[in-house]
């Protein structure tokens, strides 16, 4: 198992290490993409062919989306990182089905089974934004990484709300993740599959609002075989 652990950092720092990172990243993760609807645009313009102009223009759609993806994932992160937490009362039960219903049709048009591990026999008292995100980056993480070999994935969530920490875990019985690569699966823009089919931020993200939390994170994978991404999250009802 790979635990995530970093030396405090100031938040101003974080926010312009995440700018530097963007800005180097530019050439290959918007540069790209530009580069790719330029030429799509330029096929399309002197194409006669409506079934090759479809497709271009499908291409465009893919390219954008992805891009507006990236650039929502980026606000996430800064807003969050900056702004003060909030104290309110999640329901699990509510939080873990908003979520799935966002991912209702991928989960169906992939064939996943998802089932829930939910005890909450206590309050839970945190930032609702912030683990929403956090379950919503990490339940898309499981879904884009399901393995298209195995007849029956499966994508499960599990919450356990105790008086001082809520425990959450998203696991699955993926492609996996290799070794040498769990550590570096939380770095921005990082890809660490040819399946990967996102921008390389969701854990990122996931990583970021963790530590924002004051949470544990950590991952446990095996090729093949699946993965486990567990975190240990303060219960505020104490304070």
């Amino acid at each position: 198992m790979k635990t995530i652990t970093e030396a405090p950092v100031n938040e101003l720092t974080k926010a312009k290490v995440i700018i530097d990172q963007f800005i180097n990243s530019c050439s290959h993760n918007l540069k790209s993409p530009l580069t790719s609807i330029e030429g799509l645009v330029m096929i399309a313009e002197y194409s006669s062919d409506r079934q090759e102009i479809q497709q271009c223009l499908e291409l465009i759609q893919i390219c954008a989306v992805n891009m507006q993806d990236m650039i929502r994932k980026l606000e996430d992160y800064t807003i969050n990182l900056q702004r003060e937490l909030n104290h309110e009362e999640i329901v699990a039960d509510e939080l873990v089905g908003k979520v799935l219903r966002e991912y209702a049709q991928r989960i169906e048009d992939d064939n996943i089974a998802v089932s829930t591990n939910i005890s909450q026999p206590f309050k839970w008292i945190s930032d609702h934004q912030c683990n929403y995100l956090i379950l919503k980056n990490l339940v898309d993480n499981a879904i884009q990484f399901a393995d298209p070999g195995k007849e029956n994935k499966t994508v499960n969530v599990k919450v356990g709300v105790k008086m001082d920490q809520v425990d959450l875990e998203v696991s699955d019985n993926g492609i996996g993740i290799a070794e040498e690569e769990q550590e570096k699966v939380f770095q921005a823009f990082h890809r660490s599959s040819s399946q990967s089919h996102g921008n390389g931020l969701g854990l990122f993200l996931v990583k970021g609002l963790a530590e924002k939390l004051k949470a544990s994170l950590s991952v446990l994978s095996k090729e093949q075989i699946g993965s486990s991404f567990l975190l240990s999250i303060p219960n505020q009802q104490t304070l």
